[in-house]
């Protein structure tokens, strides 16, 4: 083994993730370009989805294998937001380069003006502050001051709470505006969204439907490669990805049976011991193997069972008296498959289908029949409406496999994205919310220092006010009807929270409080839209309802959306800066100015200087004049994204920094040659045989000359 170490600091890691920043930045936004590979294998692939961009590179440096594999953990939970990590974290390590290039010897402490040791201890700082930012004052300001603006997926009628089949749509569009071109993105969107409502007829909620297809995606969607985009569909019930080893087609409803084992016994099993004394004896045996195979066909046929789903290849004898009992018989469906059928029936898999199992462990099928996807025959089952989850099946075409699997892979990652979406907030953000004196603590100070008036004194030893903080403004979006089913005006109006103080006992600590407003803190807008599809959630036993039926009660912690387009960016860049102006702890004032500058990035990238288009100082100047001046904001080409996931892009960059920042060296291990490593193995094994040889002989020897 040969190691060399190799100094990394902040540039080098700007530098790599820079080169990560150019490849994925040409293709971000909806009107991104997409990228062509060419795989060892010869194959091309042209995407514009940010995890196959990065999965497919060949990164050597290991600091890119580290932001890479942030951005897939990070894939992995919200199903999108990849190539917005690379930029923002390549913005966020710029604004902490540009820092550390001004103050990398200067720390503003009790004693002031103490100088920094090496640039290494400042980062260190950083990452603990940058952890600090992320746990106590992100979620609060978010919370507190942007969630006037936020917008539900969820409208309130009278007390009626519907799910808004319009927003649901136009978060979809924005989703895959980012991953597919333009030529089916629209035709995909309103796919997964029809599959939405159709799954969600006999659900317990949409968070439990959402979950489920994030979980068993694998076996509920079919590729057919070969075909036009636009065949793709929607098949009730489930396809098993088998073809029937016996079909024989039976008109209305069935009983169907789940089994593990072979049903016909044979003679040459390897775990059994069997002595044949004769040739009649060994048919003896036989015929009475084939006789309690028939009996058990027979039983089956007694009890309705017209479908065997077998996890085993059953043997040709079983195929036989199948057939000849009229039972349909699919043998070799995986295990993963089968788990998905006991999920939705309940029912429970069978060892040998004996009289004793039949009647508990049988379940209800609507109708079974073969279907061809392609070139390829598979197996359909359509489930009875009585079952809590009616499920269905997604069958997505293209033209080529590589095309295919990007489909399949983004319709995937829209239901991850749905499923931190309708998520509850996190309790950490709740409690925040019930506590309208939420504070921060913050570095030990002097009351001198901080010029706070001592009006609370509570002991000798000294003392410390909580100061409230103000969060600059608070604001509120309205939504302004025009037409039914248009949201394309959205009216942005501002209040003033009044600045108070809270006193606390005297602890030595300088706290920084963050109030807020109840009224404001309970105050959503509303969508408006004239598409109303919802489902009675506290219902098992469910039938399709009409599209005005209204749920009675639903939680309004969830669904939480804002316009795209860089609002949120530009939202929370206000209040952060508003928040450091205020804030009486400079590391973290510095913290929150960097992150709320690198947060513009966004929408930087997103309105480039193009034809036709506005740019970026023309929306942010929109934005604040609507915050100041009541303004409305045409919002008629923007879709809608989760705040759920933007706050989940912003903790996972928060925490990669954090992680960046902190390393000091690399030490790399470069392994010898392969040949080389042969040759050493070979020449040890000699050496090793030679010392034994020569062992044997000196006792050889020894004992020749004893005797």
């Amino acid at each position: 083994m040969l190691q060399h170490t190799k100094l990394l600091d902040i540039s080098k890691i700007l530098q790599v993730a820079e080169s990560l920043e150019n490849t994925v930045c040409g293709c971000f936004g909806p009107d991104g370009g997409q990228v062509l590979f060419i795989k060892s294998t010869g194959e091309l692939i042209i995407t514009k989805d940010g995890k196959i961009i990065l999965e497919y590179l060949l990164l050597d440096h290991p600091v890119a294998r580290v932001i890479v594999n942030s951005a897939s953990k990070h894939y992995s939970v919200t199903g999108d937001g990849v190539k917005s990590f690379v930029l923002l974290l390549c913005a966020f390590l710029r604004e902490i380069q540009r820092m550390t290039d001004k103050m990398e010897d200067l720390l503003v402490s009790g004693n002031q003006a103490v100088r920094y040791k090496s640039k290494g201890y400042m980062l260190r700082r950083i990452s603990n502050m940058l952890l600090t930012f992320q746990s106590t004052v992100l979620g609060s300001i978010i919370k507190q001051c942007l969630r006037p603006h936020f917008l539900s997926m969820y409208t309130n009628i009278k007390g009626n709470v519907t799910l808004c089949r319009a927003s649901l749509q136009q978060t979809l569009d924005t989703y895959f505006c980012g991953r597919n071109t333009c030529n089916n993105q629209g035709f995909i969107s309103r796919l997964a969204c029809d599959y939405v409502y159709k799954c969600l007829h006999c659900a317990d909620g949409v968070l439990e439907v959402v979950s489920f297809v994030d979980k068993c995606f694998s076996e509920l969607h079919t590729q057919v490669p070969g075909f036009p985009v636009d065949n793709s569909r929607i098949l009730p019930g489930l396809v098993l990805h088998r073809d029937f080893s016996v079909y024989c087609p039976v008109e209305g409803d069935l009983q169907a049976l789940i089994v593990t084992d072979q049903i016909h016994q044979s003679l040459s099993v390897s775990d059994i011991g069997f002595v044949v004394s004769s040739d009649i004896q060994l048919q003896i045996s036989q015929q009475h193997l084939q006789q309690r195979t028939e009996n058990i066909m027979k039983q089956l046929q007694n009890y309705q069972i017209k479908l065997i789903l077998s996890t085993v290849k059953q043997h040709e004898i079983v195929n036989f008296y199948a057939k000849l009992h009229g039972i349909c018989v699919v043998d070799c469906i995986p295990s993963e498959e089968i788990e998905l059928l006991c999920t939705v029936t309940g029912a429970t898999p069978v060892s040998t289908p004996l009289t004793d199992h039949l009647q508990n462990n049988a379940f209800l099928v609507k109708k079974c029949q073969p279907v061809l996807l392609g070139d390829k025959k598979y197996v359909q089952l359509v489930f009875s409406g009585s079952l809590a989850f009616q499920p269905h099946s997604i069958v997505l075409y293209g033209p080529v496999r590589g095309l295919t699997e990007q489909i399949a892979s983004s319709f995937h990652g829209a239901f991850k994205m749905l499923k931190q979406l309708f998520q509850p907030v996190d309790a950490s953000w709740e409690e925040s919310l019930n506590n309208p004196d939420f504070c921060l603590p913050n570095r030990r100070v002097s009351v001198e220092e901080q010029r706070v008036p001592c009006s609370h004194c509570q002991n000798d030893s000294g003392c410390f006010d909580c100061h409230l903080q103000r969060i600059d403004q608070y604001t509120h979006m309205h939504c302004k009807q025009n037409a039914p089913g248009d949201i394309s005006k959205l009216t942005l109006t501002e209040a003033t929270a009044s600045l108070t103080t809270c006193s606390q006992m005297c602890t030595g600590t300088l706290n920084l409080c963050l109030h807020q407003v109840a009224h404001n803190l309970q105050q959503e807008a509303e969508p408006v839209h004239s598409l109303r599809y919802s489902v009675n959630l506290k219902q098992k036993h469910l039938k399709t309802l009409p599209a005005n039926v209204s749920l009675h009660k639903q939680p309004t912690n969830n669904g939480l959306v804002l316009p795209s387009g860089g609002i949120f960016e530009i939202l929370l860049h206000r209040h952060l800066h508003s928040f450091a102006e205020t804030c009486q702890e400079t590391e973290l004032a510095m913290v929150c100015s960097m992150f709320g500058d690198a947060l513009l990035c966004i929408p930087k990238h997103i309105y480039q200087a193009k034809k036709g288009r506005p740019c970026f100082p023309l929306v942010y100047k929109q934005v604040i004049n609507a915050l100041k001046s009541k303004e409305t904001i045409d919002i008629s080409q923007r879709g809608l994204e989760s705040v759920s996931c933007k706050y989940q892009l912003i903790s996972s960059v928060l925490q990669c920094i954090s992680k960046l920042v902190t390393i000091d060296l690399i030490i790399g291990v470069k392994r010898r040659p392969q040949n080389a490593e042969n040759e050493e193995t070979k020449n040890e094994s000699n050496i090793s045989r030679i010392n034994t040889l020569r062992l044997h002989k000196m006792v050889c020897t020894i004992i020749i000359s004893e005797d």
